[in-house]
């Protein structure tokens, strides 16, 4: 009896994917409801999400991070430039504020918005294996490997996009070895 109901749990909460944290493995289109065809904002690979319902093809998901003097974006860390998510300027995003501001103007916010199903991963990994693939796999045919340690967190979209057309990095892909290269840049903690 106990095993048919761990069967049951284990495969209700796998079906509905509420409350899971995932991954983006893609830019992703961001909407202010579940029927909106307009997009509001991106979400940008490897951010963490949760998962809060689903409705028809579509995801309400929850993304949190710091969000700089009200600024239309969400960063993964306040004062470096890693985008979780950017939106229209235009758009009525509610940012709920979860703290204080800290010294350099930034509030841990969390915003809750829809995007389209799909494109999401479990671990965080296999996004960075992949980047981590590509990166050295292109970016090492003109000159020596950078390491990912040699440029800062805010350096590196600037010093990869310069070179970026010359490799064979799909574009669909760019944003996330940018994500890569700047989570795992000299002044992160990796």
């Amino acid at each position: 009896m106990c095993m048919k109901f761990k069967v049951i749990f284990v495969t209700f909460f796998a079906f509905s994917g509420l409350l899971f944290a995932e991954f983006a493995a893609e830019v992703k289109p961001l909407y202010m409801d579940a029927k909106d065809t307009k997009v509001i904002g991106k979400l940008l690979p490897t951010a963490e999400v949760k998962i809060l319902k689903r409705e028809g093809h579509r995801l309400l998901i929850s993304i949190t991070g710091y969000q700089e003097a009200n600024k239309p974006a969400i960063y993964f860390q306040p004062a470096k430039r890693i985008l979780n998510a950017g939106f229209d300027s235009k758009a009525q995003v509610v940012f709920k504020k979860l703290g204080a501001s800290d010294e350099k103007n930034y509030h841990k916010v969390v915003v809750e918005v829809y995007t389209d199903e799909g494109g999401f991963e479990a671990k965080l990994d296999p996004l960075y294996m992949k980047a981590k693939n590509l990166f050295e796999q292109n970016c090492s045919m003109c000159h020596s490997l950078h390491h990912t340690k040699e440029f800062s967190a805010n350096q590196w979209p600037s010093m990869f996009k310069s070179m970026a057309m010359r490799t064979g990095i799909d574009k669909k892909d760019y944003y996330l070895v940018i994500e890569y290269l700047q989570k795992h840049a000299k002044d992160m903690d990796n």
